[in-house]
């Protein structure tokens, strides 16, 4: 309709509450409305907020801010002296921002298209911020079309944003100016920064989901027998139990919405965990962080008494005789490599002498020494002690124990050390390279003489129990550089054995991740998710630096995150998808020192693109964070910005 007409159109609405054909169905429902929420035609201009409520409703709205910041940044550029403006507004209609021509932003303050103007249908009647909403679907708003008469002389175009998960509304991208502005361009402009917003909102809520996923494996220890469901600080439900789900849907019933809990979406994140805590009182709930970055929550309910009887019944049905965890037999794996390394494990465990395990990070030397352990004649227990993650001025006492007293904050009653604890049994030193240098003798005399004297006491304790090392380091190159002692090697070294890496066993790849994917899916009682032929091919073309514990978190990750029966290959991370580059040289034959040296280049490009960011930099190598710190401290790596660094 001409601008006459439509003027007419919207008196004779005015005046009998029905328009002559030709007004668009769309704007005549929103006059409509407007109608029956008794909106003023002659209000001059919208309501505001004040400056405390508009700073509070931003905060809420800050990821949603932050992924339209490049749009708006473009917006700002190409707008400049266009006389129009582009705004963001909430699921509300309030404006969150407003960028563009500088003189088209002055003269919307005088009706309240501003920062902190609310812009929906109840407040200002028809215009295409609100109607966008009330319909949630693009439209065009020209001049006599709007509600109120301060309005009509503007043109407007607004697109809503959508959750790319939920598909909930987040707010709309609006594009206003003068009246004679007005350009059929408009609507096709909004609706394109509008996807581009879902587009940054889609790859960050997927990363922020991985790190989620990746924060949760890393405490996989102590939830791997607890049903559970993750949840990000956006309130969706990333990885769940179903029964976990069913359980606290009894305890609280209206705390879910589809896959979502909206209590952690709206609230900020203190807040929300105390509500949480309240509604959910008999649940365990633990907040994920990276750094000081609150990412989700864990939520565990506690199980009720026969429950917790009948999980204790079955797990100790499971568990071997001897308590070791896991036979050589269990160990997956049918490539040349593995089978090597299986056997000879096998021929060592008839034996007593003590034993060192060789391998990169994530090959699984625990695995192999559980399996040992259960093959052996030992019949007590099966003691790990990670020599990299104890404390230096802790160590001793855990190594040897302590008598009551016997130092600061030592326990009155005394503790045994971990040596005692495995007598009759097996003595797992993990990263034994990492043990100081001044503690290193002892440890050397009470594995020849096989007492542990505690600290403290002079009172000697006779210890008889079998001892595996294992390492991810060349140890006669850290004893050439004065870092472990020579006599300490030969004693934990009288026999050795090397796990392949990844890389030496192709033909394990697929198994292994077939493996973890019906792990998984046997913990969640549901069927177990395939892999196409093009996802197979990325997983054995990767050079896989972090090994099967980089396979395993990738392959978990990539599940809790896909709906579909099958995992394609654009399912698959994007370190997956741009694998390493190989090393240069024809066709020449790659050593072990040539990928030592190819990974190590990697971590310090990755390094170096995140400023010293360790969780990102893990991301893009496509491994955990707990297995870049390793590579750091192995390769003694410096890390920018953090050249005091020492993970």
């Amino acid at each position: 309709m001409q601008d006459r007409q439509l003027y007419r159109a919207w008196e004779a609405f005015l005046n009998r509450g029905e328009a002559p054909p030709g007004v668009r169905d769309e704007v005549l429902a929103s006059w409509r409305r407007s109608l029956d929420s008794k909106v003023p035609v002659d209000r001059p201009h919208t309501q505001t907020l004040s400056e405390g409520e508009f700073f509070r409703i931003r905060q809420q709205s800050g990821a949603f801010l932050s992924a339209a910041q490049p749009a708006l940044q473009l917006g700002r550029q190409f707008l400049c002296g266009a006389r129009s403006m582009v705004m963001l507004s909430n699921a509300h209609g309030t404006v969150l921002e407003t960028v563009g021509d500088l003189q088209a932003i002055e003269l919307g303050q005088d009706i309240g298209l501003c920062r902190g103007g609310l812009w929906d249908e109840g407040h200002i009647g028809t215009n295409a911020i609100g109607t966008a909403l009330a319909n949630q679907q693009p439209v065009t708003i020209h001049g006599f079309e709007h509600f109120c008469c301060e309005v009509q002389r503007w043109t407007c175009a607004a697109a809503p944003v959508f959750s790319p998960l939920s598909r909930r509304i987040l707010g709309v991208v609006d594009l206003s100016g003068p009246a004679s502005t007005f350009s059929p361009q408009g609507l096709a402009y909004v609706v394109s920064v509008a996807r581009q917003i879902e587009g940054e909102l889609r790859q960050r809520t997927e990363a922020d989901h991985r790190r989620i996923i990746e924060c949760f494996l890393d405490e996989r220890r102590r939830w791997q027998n607890r049903d559970a469901i993750v949840v990000s600080r956006t309130g969706m439900v990333v990885y769940g139990s179903p029964v976990a789900k069913r359980q606290l849907e009894r305890v609280a019933g209206n705390l879910f919405y589809e896959d979502s809990i909206p209590l952690l979406r709206d609230t900020p994140s203190e807040e929300s965990l105390e509500k949480l805590t309240a509604r959910l009182p008999t649940a365990e709930i633990c907040p994920l962080f990276d750094g000081d970055e609150f990412l989700g929550v864990i939520i565990a309910p506690r199980p009720t008494r026969s429950e917790s009887r009948a999980r204790s019944s079955a797990a100790l049905q499971k568990l071997p005789a001897e308590g070791g965890g896991i036979t050589l037999g269990e160990l997956v794996g049918d490539s040349p490599a593995m089978q090597a390394a299986r056997e000879q494990a096998t021929r060592l465990a008839a034996t007593q002498a003590p034993l060192l395990i060789e391998g990169e990070t994530g090959v699984g030397k625990e695995l192999f020494a559980r399996g040992i352990h259960a093959a052996s004649a030992q019949a007590g227990p099966f003691v790990p002690v990670n020599c990299g993650a104890l404390p230096r001025d802790l160590i001793g006492g855990e190594m040897f124990g302590y008598v009551g007293g016997a130092f600061t904050g030592a326990s009155q009653e005394g503790r045994p050390g971990k040596l005692e604890a495995a007598h009759g049994g097996t003595l797992c030193l993990d990263e034994v390279s990492e043990m100081p240098l001044d503690l290193q003798p002892t440890l050397l005399r009470i594995l020849e003489d096989g007492v542990v004297y505690r600290i403290g006491s002079h009172e000697p304790r006779h210890v008889d129990a079998r001892l595996l090392a294992m390492t991810n380091r060349n140890l006669p190159d850290e004893i050439s550089a004065g870092r472990f002692r020579q006599d300490l090697y030969y004693r934990i070294a009288a026999m050795r054995l090397r796990i392949p890496p990844l890389r030496e066993r192709e033909d394990d790849i697929v198994l292994l991740a077939e493996h973890f994917l019906h792990r998984q899916a046997r913990r969640q009682d549901r069927p177990t998710r395939r892999l196409d032929e093009e996802a197979v091919r990325a997983l054995l073309r990767y050079p896989w630096p972090g090994n099967v514990r980089q396979l395993r978190n990738v392959i978990t990750t990539t599940d809790a995150l896909v709906d579909a029966p099958v995992i394609s290959l654009h399912d698959l991370p994007e370190e997956i998808l741009e694998p390493l580059p190989a090393p240069s040289g024809g066709g020449q034959e790659v050593t072990e020192n040539d990928l030592a040296s190819l990974q190590r280049q990697a971590i310090e490009q990755a390094l170096l693109q995140s400023g010293g960011n360790i969780s990102q930099a893990a991301r893009q190598l496509g491994i955990a964070r707990s297995t870049l710190y390793c590579r750091i401290r192995e390769q003694r790596i410096s890390v920018p910005g953090r050249e005091h660094f020492r993970a």
